[in-house]
């Protein structure tokens, strides 16, 4: 038995009975550990103790594989408070690939999701899924080919994404409806979206806000968006860097942005120019206090998808900064503190496509966005 483990699993000709009886017999504070090899699973598993660790040899040579799954909707499913899951794979799950409901603390690291057919509507939705979590830690980990998002935390606070890898997927890493997100040191590439920063409606956490997006690198997002017809997910035009729609006082700061083919950052509001109509009336569609700055663009808006290419037609490149220049007609904005600010992006360009308008007065004006908001701390 290796030093800190409670259980020792090994591949064996019944690796479904195996692993999950290790992991209902796990007591709190216990790790499961698993030998090198690949595990064959066609079953979801569940981790329903708290403070239990799953833990492989490495991410390279422990693989849970799902590729013959036949129940349950996710590969992984945590329901304890204070679950670690590291140093393993999850391979080609039908559903998504390890997923948190409500739970405390959870954390991923060095944990790869991985679906072996490229851009395939029969791959699962999301690789992580925590949603309204309390406490979410991603790190050294990596998602490829998820059909919605590969790294996703929804309806969630308290949440650490860091030095993490994602492509192959329709969205790299999404924040939606979450609040107190640090997204850091990230490689967000070869997605049809990079990194997405969402509040949509319809849900129970309704004002998702203060992300922190800081030295990432965001790049080649020009894939096919794959996703599920209907999902919000599949209406991304492919080529986007970074999104923001509908949030509020997030802070996207000193990150690389490049060679994504339709722009680099987008700052729109929820429009059904698009995504579907909706009846949610708590939902706020103006994103609102968002900080710009200190970011290095090159290379972006060469090829637009042709939404955004339609929106800016006499535009080549399109502008690395996309703003849709609404505001809020009924909130007092003396102060400022609700305008979307840019500065210091070096030679970024940018305009204001006047959506709220009509499109009538499209600029490329950066004067009246030319601002500050007080910087987010983030968490050491």
């Amino acid at each position: 038995m290796p030093d800190g483990c409670a259980a020792l699993v090994s591949p064996s000709e019944d690796d479904q009975t195996a692993l999950q009886g290790a992991l209902l017999d796990a007591m709190p504070g216990d790790t499961v550990c698993l030998a090198a090899g690949i595990f064959k699973l066609n079953t979801e598993l569940s981790i329903s103790g708290s403070d239990v660790t799953l833990k492989g040899a490495s991410r390279d040579t422990t693989v849970l594989d799902f590729s013959t799954q036949d129940i349950g909707a996710n590969g992984v499913k945590i329901s304890g408070d204070g679950v670690t899951i590291t140093a393993l794979t999850v391979k080609n799950t039908p559903g998504d690939g390890i997923r948190g409901d409500d739970v405390n603390n959870i954390t991923y690291d060095d944990v790869a999701v991985v679906w072996e057919a490229e851009a395939s509507l029969e791959n699962g939705a999301y690789g992580f899924y925590p949603v309204g979590c309390d406490g979410v830690v991603i790190r050294n980990s990596l998602v490829v080919g998820a059909r919605d998002a590969g790294i996703y935390v929804g309806q969630s606070k308290n949440i650490i994404v860091e030095d993490s890898e994602a492509y192959g997927n329709v969205a790299g890493i999404e924040i939606e409806n979450s609040t107190d997100a640090t997204v850091r040191r990230n490689h967000a590439h070869d997605n049809a979206g990079g990194i997405l920063i969402f509040n949509l409606p319809g849900l129970p956490v309704k004002d998702g806000k203060r992300a922190l997006a800081y030295d990432n690198i965001v790049e080649n997002n020009n894939s096919v968006n794959f996703g599920e017809p209907g999902t919000a997910v599949s209406k991304v035009p492919s080529g986007i860097g970074l999104m923001i729609l509908a949030s509020d006082n997030n802070e996207i700061r000193n990150n690389t942005i490049r060679n994504n083919k339709s722009t680099g950052i987008v700052i729109v509001e929820y429009t059904d120019l698009l995504f579907e109509p909706f009846d949610d009336v708590d939902f706020d569609v103006f994103p609102q206090g968002n900080y710009v700055h200190d970011n290095a663009f090159t290379g972006n808006g060469a090829d637009p998808d042709k939404l955004i290419a339609d929106l800016v037609p006499e535009m080549r490149p399109v502008p690395d900064l996309f703003h849709d220049g609404c505001v809020d007609p009924a909130a007092d904005n003396a102060d400022g503190s609700l305008t979307n600010c840019f500065s210091n992006n070096g030679a970024a360009t940018y305009v204001n496509i006047d959506l709220c308008g009509g499109f009538a007065m499209p600029s490329n004006d950066l004067g009246p966005v030319t601002c500050e908001h007080t910087p987010l701390m983030a968490p050491t």
